[in-house]
C-alpha cells in the first residue's frame, strides 16, 4: 500500500510538478491554439502559464455597477410645460345618432289695442297728395303745351293772317300781317294790300316778362273797339298764366297805340 501511494505521488509531480496531494488538473492548451508562453489568449482571454491556461484573478467586490448600462429617459416637468393627458381612442364603427327634436309650443299673439287715429291726419295726407297730383300735373300740362306751340308757331314764335282794313286793300287783294315774339317783344308787320314794297311793322308796347316769355305765341285780332267803323288791331300775347292785350287804334292809313281819349269796349263785336 506505501507503495502504490507513493507511485501515485511521483506521478501526480511528474504531470503537474508541484508535490502534495493529487489536486484537479487543469485546463490545457492545445500547442496549435496557444501563443507565447505567459502571453493573454486572442480567442478565450484566459492566461497561459508555462502551457497551462488559468483563469484570471476577478477583482472581490460585493457591489454589483452598472455604469456601462443605459439609463432610461425621464422627461423633465416643469411648470412652463403642461402635462398631456391621456387622450382616450376614438371609437370608430358607429352611427351617429339623432337626437330627438324639442317640441314648440306656439303662443297665441297678444293683441295690441287699436289706436285711433286723429281724423286731420288722413285729411292732411290727402291734401298733400293732391298739391303733389297738382304740381305734377301742372308741370306736365306746362310741357305739352310747349310742344304743341312748337308744331304751331314754331320757334322764335310767328303767326301771320290775312284782313282788310281799308289800307289801300280789298277782299282780293288783303292785307298780311305777321307776328313775331322776338326776345321777348311783340311785334306786328304789316303788308299793305299784300305789297312788301308797302310794308310797315308796329311794336306793342309791353315787354313779355316772367318764365317762358320768350316762347310766348303773339297774334293779332281785328275788331272796331271804338265805334268808328273801322276794324281796330288788338295784339295778343299768349302767357301760361293769362293774356296780355295791346290795342291799335285803326286811322284810316295805318294803326297808332291808343291812348286814354280813345273809348275802347272789347266786348264789341
Amino acid at each position: 500500500m506505501g507503495e502504490q501511494s507513493q507511485q501515485k505521488r511521483r506521478t501526480t509531480k511528474n504531470v503537474t510538478g508541484v508535490t502534495g496531494d493529487a489536486e484537479p488538473q487543469p485546463l490545457l492548451m492545445h500547442p496549435s491554439t496557444t501563443g507565447k508562453i505567459g502571453s493573454e489568449s486572442q480567442t478565450t482571454g484566459y492566461a497561459v502559464d508555462e502551457g497551462i491556461m488559468t483563469e484570471p484573478q476577478r477583482p472581490v467586490n460585493s457591489v454589483v455597477r452598472y455604469d456601462n448600462q443605459p439609463v432610461p429617459y425621464m422627461q423633465r416637468v416643469t411648470g412652463s410645460q403642461p402635462t398631456s393627458a391621456a387622450i382616450p381612442p376614438r371609437r370608430q364603427g358607429q352611427g351617429t345618432r339623432k337626437l330627438p327634436r324639442p317640441t314648440r309650443t306656439l303662443e297665441k299673439p297678444v293683441p295690441h289695442p287699436k289706436k285711433n287715429v286723429h281724423w286731420l291726419l288722413p285729411l292732411g295726407v290727402g291734401m298733400l297728395a293732391m298739391l303733389a297730383l297738382w304740381l305734377i300735373g301742372s308741370s306736365v300740362l306746362a310741357w305739352g303745351n310747349q310742344r304743341l306751340n312748337d308744331i304751331r308757331y314754331g320757334n322764335p314764335r310767328t303767326y301771320q293772317t290775312d284782313a282788310v282794313v281799308g289800307h289801300g286793300d280789298s277782299g282780293a287783294h288783303p292785307s298780311h300781317f305777321i307776328a313775331v315774339n322776338l326776345n321777348r317783344q311783340a311785334i306786328v308787320i304789316e303788308f299793305k294790300g299784300g305789297d312788301p314794297a308797302k310794308s310797315v311793322s308796329y311794336v306793342a308796347p309791353v315787354y313779355i316778362a316772367g318764365d317762358g316769355g320768350n316762347l310766348a305765341p303773339v297774334t293779332v285780332e281785328f275788331k272796331d273797339v271804338n265805334g268808328d267803323g273801322k276794324p281796330d288791331m288788338i295784339i295778343h300775347i299768349h302767357l301760361p298764366s293769362q293774356d296780355q292785350l295791346s290795342v291799335f287804334i285803326n286811322d284810316g292809313n295805318g294803326f297808332r297805340p291808343a291812348n286814354a281819349n280813345d273809348k275802347i269796349n272789347l266786348d264789341s263785336k
